[in-house]
C-alpha cells in the first residue's frame, strides 16, 4: 500500500474588506488544529498582511484557486463563540455589510491578551447612598413577577418598562438580575452614556459584589480582553457596559437590560450601522433570554410595539422615593435680555442659600456658536466642514467639533480688515462663566466632551458633585439622564427648543425627550424639585405635554403624524449618501443613485426622496448629498437597493456611496 498524504486543513476567513465574502486559506502543518472558528489569524492578502476571522472549516479545496497559506494565529482560544459568529453573520445580512467589516465592529478594538490587566477602576466611586434592597411597591412587583417567570421557563420574551424618571426602574432591573443569576444565568446591561457608568456600576457593585464587569472605550486592550476572556469563561456573570458590550461572549445569558433605551448613543453611526437594541434583540431571541427595556420616555418605535400589544409592557406611574413630580416652568424668553432668566437665577440662589444643588443644562459646547464681523457679516468657518467654528475661552482657540480643525481667532476680519470681530450664540462654557459672575461665591462645575476627556474625567466631576462640593453643575445631554442626587431641587435648560430647528422627523421627539429626562433629574428626595424651562418658541405643542408629564399624549400625537408622512414606526427607511471631495461629482452620483433606486423600486410602494444635501453638507472635505427610501425592508430589497446604488456610482470614480438602514441620524 502507498503511504497516504494528509490533505492540508482549509479555512474560511472573513477580512476586514469591503468585499461581501470569505477568503480559503490554507493551515500550516505547525498549526493544525489550532487554528478553529473563532479564531483571528494573520494572512496575506494582496501585498499586505491582514488580521481575519476564521470563520468556518473546509472539507474541499477550491477547484481551479492557488491558495495562499495562514501567516500566523493570533489567538490560541476562539475569541468568538458559536453564538456571536451566528450574530456576526446575521448583521451582516439585515445590514447589508461584509462579515468582516462586522466582525471588526463585533470585537474590541486593541483586543489583545498581553499587558497590564490591572490599574485603578475609574468606575469605582462614592455616591448617594440608597437603600439596600428596598421593598418593590405593587407596579414593581408585577414587572418583577413576570421576568421571573419568564427566566424560570428559559423562554425569550421582551418587555418595555416604562417607568416615569425616579420610579424605581434599576431596583427592578438589579430583583430581575439577581433571579437570573440565582438560575445559574448570566446578565448583560447597556446603558447609553460612559458618563452613566460610574454611578450604575455603584448601585450594580453594591447588590452583586465585585464579579460585575465594566466595558467601556476608556480600558486598556488587555483589561477588554480580560473581561471578554471571563465572560466566555463563565466567570464572569455580570457585564455592564456601552453600545459594543452587546456582544460580549456571556455564557448562558438570561437576561439583558437597555437602560434609556429611546438613546440615539446606542446607534452606531460608522460603518457598518448597527443598532445594539436590534442586535440585542436578535441575541435575546437565540439565547432564550428576558430582554428588559427601560425608558421614561420610550423610542416610538417600542412605545407603538407596546400599544399594539407585540411586546409586553410595564407601567411605573408613581416614585417610591420622593413625592410628586416637579413642577415644570415655561419661560418666554422672546422678549428678553441675557441668557440666564429672572426666574431661574432667583431659583439658583435660593437653591444654593439652602445647601441644595441644582443642574443646568445646555446641549452645546463652547464659549460662542460662532465668531463674526459685524461689519461686513463675515463668519469664521471651518475649511473642511460646512459649518461655522466655536469659540472656545480657556485655550482661546476655534474648534470644529466635527474635524477638530482648531484656529486662532482673528483679532481683524479678514474679508474687510475691520476690527469689528464679535462673539455670537452660547455655550456650555459661557454658562459657566455667566453663572460665576452673577452668582459669586457659588460653586459650578462643568460637565461636556471638553472636561471629561480625561480617565477619570467623568468619575472625578460626579464625585465632586455628590460629595456636594459643587453647588451646581452645568452640562450637554450628558447632565440630563440617570443620575440620582436627591438634593438636587432645581434643573434649569437654557435654549429647549434648539433641537427644534433640526430638519430631521424626529427632532420634536429628542427635544421632548431630553426635557422630559432632565426635568426628572429633580424631586428626587423628600425636599421636591423645580424645573425652569427657557425657550423662544413656548407655542410649540410638545411644552403642553410636558407641563403635564404627559408622554403617553405627546407619543399618540406624534404617532399620528408619522402615519401621514410615512415615517418609522409607520415604515421603514434606507438611508444612502454619495459623497465626494468634488461638489459635482457627489450631486451627479446622488442623481444616478435617485434613478436607479426609482427605476428598482417604481412599480412597488416607496416613496424616494431627493437628491438633497446633507445638514452638514461638507464634512471633513467631503460634499455629501442623500437620497431617502420609505417602505417595506426586506432582506432582498435592502440586498437589491444596495446593489444598484453601487453599480450606479461605480463608473463615476472618485465617490463613495454608504448606506444605512434604520438610520437614526438624518443629517
Amino acid at each position: 500500500m502507498g503511504t497516504r498524504t494528509r490533505l492540508p486543513s482549509l479555512v474560511d476567513v472573513a477580512l476586514p474588506v469591503p468585499v461581501d465574502k470569505a477568503f480559503t486559506y490554507e493551515v500550516p502543518d505547525e498549526l493544525a488544529g489550532a487554528v478553529l472558528p473563532g479564531c483571528r489569524v494573520l494572512v496575506p492578502f494582496g501585498r499586505r498582511r491582514m488580521t481575519g476571522y476564521v470563520t468556518g472549516v473546509r472539507k474541499r479545496r477550491p477547484s481551479r484557486v492557488r491558495l495562499r497559506t495562514v501567516t500566523a494565529l493570533v489567538d490560541e482560544e476562539p475569541v468568538l463563540d458559536e453564538d456571536i459568529l451566528w450574530l456576526a453573520r446575521w448583521m451582516a445580512e439585515y445590514y447589508v455589510h461584509p462579515l468582516g467589516e462586522v466582525l471588526k465592529a463585533v470585537l474590541p478594538a486593541g483586543l489583545k491578551g498581553k499587558g497590564r490587566v490591572g490599574g485603578e477602576d475609574e468606575t469605582a466611586g462614592t455616591f448617594p447612598e440608597e437603600v439596600d434592597s428596598p421593598v418593590l411597591n405593587e407596579e414593581q412587583r408585577t414587572a418583577f413577577d413576570t421576568v421571573c417567570d419568564v427566566l424560570g421557563r428559559r423562554r425569550e420574551r421582551e418587555v418595555l418598562l416604562h417607568g416615569v424618571t425616579g420610579s424605581g426602574k434599576t431596583e427592578v432591573y438589579l430583583r430581575c438580575i439577581g433571579e437570573a443569576l440565582r438560575l445559574g444565568r448570566s446578565a448583560l446591561v447597556l446603558i447609553p452614556e460612559i458618563a452613566l457608568i460610574p454611578q450604575t456600576t455603584s448601585r450594580f457593585r453594591n447588590r452583586f459584589g465585585r464579579d460585575v464587569a465594566v466595558l467601556h472605550s476608556r480600558l486598556t486592550g488587555a483589561q477588554r480582553f480580560s473581561i471578554w476572556r471571563g465572560a466566555a469563561r463563565g466567570d464572569i456573570r455580570v457585564v455592564i457596559g456601552a453600545r459594543s458590550a452587546a456582544f460580549v461572549p456571556l455564557t448562558d445569558l438570561g437576561i439583558i437590560v437597555i437602560d434609556e433605551e429611546q438613546d440615539g448613543s446606542f446607534k452606531q453611526e460608522e460603518k457598518p450601522h448597527y443598532s445594539a437594541v436590534t442586535v440585542a434583540r436578535r441575541r435575546a431571541e437565540r439565547a432564550g433570554a428576558v430582554l428588559l427595556l427601560g425608558s421614561a420616555t420610550p423610542s416610538l418605535e417600542t412605545f407603538e410595539m407596546a400599544r399594539a400589544g407585540r411586546i409586553a409592557s410595564f407601567a411605573l406611574r408613581s416614585r417610591p422615593v420622593g413625592g410628586a413630580h416637579p413642577a415644570i416652568e415655561i419661560v418666554d424668553m422672546r422678549e428678553r435680555e441675557g441668557l440666564v432668566s429672572e426666574e431661574l437665577l432667583d431659583a439658583l440662589e435660593l437653591c444654593v442659600s439652602r445647601k441644595e444643588q441644582a443642574i443646568v443644562l445646555l446641549n452645546r459646547r463652547g464659549h460662542a456658536n460662532f465668531v463674526q464681523c459685524r461689519t461686513c457679516g463675515w463668519i469664521d468657518r471651518c475649511p473642511n466642514c460646512s459649518i461655522s467654528l466655536t469659540y472656545h475661552s480657556r485655550g482661546h482657540r476655534l474648534v470644529c467639533h466635527y474635524c477638530n480643525h482648531r484656529a486662532e481667532p482673528p483679532d481683524i476680519c479678514p474679508s474687510c480688515g475691520a476690527y469689528k470681530i464679535r462673539h455670537f450664540g452660547v455655550g456650555t462654557q459661557r454658562i459657566e462663566m455667566e453663572l460665576g459672575n452673577l452668582l459669586p461665591g457659588i460653586r459650578v462645575a462643568r460637565m461636556d466632551l471638553d472636561t471629561t476627556r480625561g480617565k477619570r474625567g467623568h468619575l472625578a466631576i460626579l464625585e465632586r458633585f455628590s460629595r456636594r462640593e459643587v453647588d451646581i453643575i452645568i452640562g450637554t445631554q450628558m447632565v440630563a439622564k440617570g443620575h440620582h442626587y436627591p438634593n438636587v431641587t432645581v434643573v434649569g435648560v437654557l435654549a429647549a427648543d434648539a433641537g427644534l430647528n433640526f430638519p430631521d422627523f424626529r427632532s420634536a421627539e429628542r427635544t421632548f425627550q431630553l426635557l422630559f429626562q432632565a426635568s426628572g433629574r429633580t424631586g428626587r428626595g423628600e425636599k421636591g424639585g423645580r424645573v425652569i424651562v427657557q425657550t423662544l418658541a413656548p407655542e410649540h405643542y410638545l411644552y403642553g405635554y410636558l407641563v403635564n408629564h404627559d408622554y403617553t399624549g405627546f407619543a399618540k400625537a406624534e404617532l399620528s403624524l408619522r402615519r401621514e408622512l410615512r415615517y418609522p414606526p409607520a415604515d421603514r427607511l434606507a438611508l444612502l449618501t454619495v459623497s465626494s471631495r468634488s461638489k459635482e461629482k457627489a450631486i451627479e452620483g446622488a442623481e444616478r443613485v435617485y434613478v436607479a433606486a426609482r427605476d428598482l423600486l417604481e412599480k412597488r410602494k416607496y416613496d424616494i426622496l431627493g437628491p438633497t444635501p446633507a445638514l452638514i453638507e461638507r464634512l471633513r472635505g467631503r460634499y455629501r448629498m442623500l437620497v431617502l427610501v420609505k417602505g417595506e425592508m426586506t432582506r432582498a430589497v435592502k440586498r437589491n437597493v444596495v446593489d444598484t446604488a453601487r453599480r450606479a456610482v461605480a463608473r463615476l470614480g472618485r465617490t463613495d456611496l454608504r448606506w444605512d438602514f434604520d438610520p437614526y441620524d438624518m443629517s
